[in-house]
């Protein structure tokens, strides 16, 4: 009844606010133009094209056109970015009333995309090295290069990004806590998608072919992003609707080779592949806009109880009203039948598990709905208002019978963004969610969070940024215990020069414990989870001084210094004594560190060949400690680094993945077992033909044994094939 009221609310608000805007609206001037290739002359399609000072933006259509209405007259500033493209700035726009200005823009080709257009840092579309956060990218072109078959492939070279099992750490955020509770908020869109009873992330919510870009910030972003953005938020952005009709398929083979030891064999490893095979449609008739996936991932696995099926449909939609008032929907289905490989049988049998536990095998499915309303009441102020549904259902998950209700999260989301000056945009708005979710291992729960926010980013130079901003959070447990926090947050963006930018950066974070996190009680192997109602949320203080720097406009160097204090971080405890695992609050904890990260690319001709050499390289170096015992935390290096070198001629492109992670130093159950470092090479050389592209590689080519939680190995070598093409 509740769900219906809101749903209603929504709707009638929707249709008010359209009302409104569709009134207040009715001038007649605009600027219409055409981006083009500056070599080829060729129109680009998909341009994001940004009226600077406004909130006004659109993209190029399938001809490379583009137009925006209703702009007052004025003299304005555009920026045009697209992907594989320099972004260009064209200054001195005149528009005079009830003219229609036209203009040309012609964009040079780049090698590597150094400063692209993101969301995240500040809810609205700003350039990445005006952000005062540290901020990565992973875009369209990296994820096609690794062709990942799920979000943790694409996210795994990530500066400062590590993964324990399924749960992502950013700069030691996170450590294991067995599928439960994350510290790193997932975002779809913008839309938080996470499970509302478990706070796990699904990884398989989505197919990597969906996916535009991916950002990922690091640090609290509870300030404007709220609950669970303790550690840092990872927003997936999926591509739009194209103007014109598109197919895009993708097919990924891999092989798993013998294991190292002739002895470890536990099946005829010819058996041992996975096939993941993915075909997405995208057309724009008029005003709609459609695109549908569908997917279907298949695997052995390399282990018992590793095997799985998973099956994805994904829809989006979007509308463009009159007045450019915008309507986006968006539907996520998976389905997933696999096995649970909790930990080996032991060191001489790491592929294989006891013989009473064969029978673990669990069926998930999740739904996740979202709608979004953009709506331009004028140049200067603007409104978004988002709905969104996560329904997840599990069943069967440890050998045990079929208790699990669906877990129910819904949120409604109101964002305003207004510039009352040239040198001001202020954001502000309120977010409420509701989650539910109900089981005989936790009970039957609910509870709520609502959270106005409010930020305003205050150029008070071309070249000097302040971002000023708060949250405020109040969580309820429904006939349970209400916690809130006020998140307030203060950033700086300063151009030194046209080549160097200094950031910093304050800010508070929040996260309530989960339900599972306080309520589970279940017998699992030889281990009892217990209850722990008395859980207080997680608090945090996350500070951050960062230099940019581009060496030539092909080579840039990062570089960031951090310290986190949390108070009351929520990690599993494990008592050997009595056999009982629970979540407890550990009082004061601090992580501090250091990231680099360098970016190069090397485009060169020989005769009519060309040749392209280009290589990232991080290091990230951090402390961290358990204050009151002066201990390190658990499951988190103290060294990560990555590697990415490609060598592009004429249509091949050779690349090379290298992996660091030193070794942990603190685990919970076995800690006194033998522990390495990671070290992960992977290579492929990939062929280009027209439209498609064909992909050979070896991942983990050193047939590298590592176990990032005790008792379980990660993939041998694989060997890849990888298909991908659109027509």
């Amino acid at each position: 009844m509740k769900s219906g009221r809101i749903k209603i609310a929504t709707l009638c608000l929707a249709f008010i606010l359209i009302g409104l805007a569709s009134s207040g609206l009715n001038a007649q001037t605009g600027i219409a133009g055409k981006v083009f290739d500056a070599r080829t002359q060729d129109p680009l399609v998909g341009a994001n094209i940004q009226l600077l000072g406004t909130i006004y933006g659109t993209s190029s259509d399938r001809n490379g056109n583009f137009s925006i209405a209703r702009i007052p007259p004025g003299n304005y500033s555009i920026r045009v970015s697209m992907i594989g493209y320099r972004n260009e700035l064209k200054q001195g726009v005149v528009v005079s009333a009830g003219d229609e200005t036209r203009i040309m823009i012609a964009l040079e080709p780049a090698p590597i995309q150094f400063d692209p257009i993101v969301i995240t840092a500040s809810k609205t579309k700003q350039r990445l090295d005006q952000v005062p956060v540290s901020l990565s990218i992973v875009s369209a072109e990296d994820i096609k290069r690794r062709s990942p078959t799920d979000l943790i492939g694409a996210l795994e070279t990530t500066p400062g990004v590590h993964f324990v099992g399924d749960q992502i750490n950013i700069r030691g955020s996170s450590g294991y806590a067995f599928g439960a509770g994350n510290k790193v908020l997932l975002l779809l869109d913008g839309v938080p998608i996470h499970s509302s009873d478990t706070g796990e992330i699904n990884w398989d919510a989505l197919p990597p072919l969906d996916i535009e870009q991916i950002e990922v910030l690091k640090g609290a972003g509870s300030s404007l992003w709220g609950a669970s953005a303790l550690g840092g938020v990872v927003n997936v952005i999926t591509k739009s609707p194209q103007p014109a009709a598109k197919w895009l398929v993708a097919v990924n083979l891999g092989k798993y080779d013998k294991p190292y030891y002739e002895e470890w064999e536990w099946t005829d490893h010819r058996r041992l592949y996975y096939l993941r095979t993915d075909l997405s449609y995208s057309q724009s008739f008029q005003r709609l806009g459609v695109q549908i996936s569908a997917g279907r991932f298949r695997s052995t696995g390399y282990t018992q109880l590793g095997d799985f099926n998973k099956y994805n449909l994904t829809a989006k939609f979007d509308y463009r009203f009159a007045n450019d008032i915008k309507w986006t929907g968006y539907a996520a289905y998976s389905y997933i039948y696999r096995g649970f490989f909790v930990q080996w049988k032991g060191q001489n049998a790491p592929y294989q598990v006891d013989e009473a536990n064969l029978n673990n095998y669990a069926a998930t499915n999740q739904l996740t709905l979202y709608s979004k309303l953009a709506i331009p009441f004028s140049a200067r102020f603007g409104i978004n208002l988002r709905t969104s549904l996560v329904r997840t259902l599990m069943g069967n998950q440890f050998g045990e019978s079929s208790d699990f209700n669906p877990a129910v999260g819904q949120g409604i989301e109101l964002q305003s963004d207004w510039l009352p000056y040239s040198n001001h945009q202020i954001t502000f708005g309120v977010q409420y969610q509701h989650d539910a979710g109900s089981t005989k291992y936790f009970g039957d729960h609910r509870g709520y969070f609502i959270g106005p926010y409010f930020q305003d980013e205050w150029k008070l130079r071309d070249n000097f940024r302040v971002t000023i901003g708060f949250r405020y959070d109040r969580y309820q447990l429904i006939a349970g215990p209400k916690e809130d926090l006020f998140c307030p947050r203060v950033g700086v963006n300063w151009q030194l020069s046209n080549k160097t930018i200094l950031r910093a950066s304050s800010g508070r974070g929040f996260r309530a414990a989960t339900i599972v996190e306080r309520f589970l009680e279940l017998a699992i192997m030889n281990f009892k989870i217990k209850a722990n109602p008395k859980l207080k949320a997680e608090k945090s203080w996350a500070h951050e001084i960062g230099l940019r720097t581009y060496l030539t406009p092909n080579w840039n160097f990062d570089l960031a210094l951090f310290q986190n204090e949390y108070q009351n971080l929520i990690e599993p405890h494990l008592d050997l004594i009595r056999g009982q695992i629970q979540f407890r609050n550990i009082f004061n904890a601090r992580i501090q560190g250091i990231e680099a990260m360098t970016n190069l690319s090397m485009p060169f001709r020989i005769s009519h060949l060309k040749f392209n050499f280009n290589w990232q390289a991080s290091l990230t170096v951090m402390d961290h400690k358990d204050l009151k015992w002066n201990e390190p935390l658990t499951y988190r290096p103290k060294l990560l680094a990555t590697f990415k070198s490609g060598f592009l001629f004429g249509k091949f492109d050779l690349q090379i993945d290298y992996r660091y992670a030193s070794r942990i130093e603190a685990v919970k159950i076995y800690p006194i077992n033998d522990r390495v470092p990671m070290k992960f090479l992977d290579a492929r050389l990939a062929y280009k033909l027209g439209q498609w592209s064909v992909q050979l590689g070896v991942n983990n080519l050193l047939q590298y044994n590592y176990a990032p939680m005790e008792s379980n190995l990660m993939p041998m070598r694989t060997f890849t094939l990888s298909v991908q093409g659109e027509f």
